[in-house]
C-alpha cells in the first residue's frame, strides 16, 4: 500500500497496460478528498490520465505515480525511458500530441526531470 501524509502519496506502481490509467485517477481522487482538495479533482484526473497514457504509448516497463501537496498540489508520474516528451503542434486531423498541449495549458507549472532510472513529467495545480 503506498503511503501517505499531509504532503506526499505514494509512490503508486502502475501496470503498463491501459488500466493504468483508470488506476491513477481513482488514486488521485481518493487523496484529493483526503486532503480536502475536491475542486482540483476533474483537471488533476484529465492531467494524470494524460501523462500516464504518454508514457504507455512512448515507453515499456512500470511507472509510479506520487501526489505531493507544496504550496500547489504535484502529480508525478515517473518511467524508465530517458526520452524527452515535448509539446508539439498537432494538426486537426492527427489522432495524438495533444496531451502535453492540454498539460501545458491546464496546469499552473509542468516539467521533465531526469531521475537515475528514467525521467519523471509533472504538473501542478493550485
Amino acid at each position: 500500500m503506498p503511503r501517505q501524509d499531509g504532503h506526499r502519496a505514494g509512490p503508486w506502481h502502475l501496470p503498463s497496460d491501459p488500466a493504468a490509467c483508470r488506476s491513477a485517477r481513482r488514486a488521485v481522487r481518493a487523496v484529493l478528498a483526503d486532503w480536502e482538495l475536491e475542486h482540483l479533482t476533474h483537471t488533476a484526473e484529465l492531467l494524470v490520465s494524460e501523462l500516464v497514457g504518454n508514457a504507455l504509448l512512448h515507453t515499456d516497463g512500470p511507472l509510479r505515480l506520487t501526489v505531493e501537496r507544496r504550496k500547489t498540489l504535484r502529480c508525478r508520474v515517473e518511467d524508465r525511458s530517458r526520452e524527452m516528451p515535448h509539446r508539439r503542434a498537432a494538426a486537426p486531423e492527427d489522432e495524438n500530441g495533444r496531451g502535453l498541449e492540454l498539460v501545458h495549458r491546464m496546469s499552473t507549472n509542468w516539467g521533465v526531470e531526469q531521475t537515475r532510472d528514467g525521467k519523471s513529467v509533472w504538473f501542478e495545480l493550485g
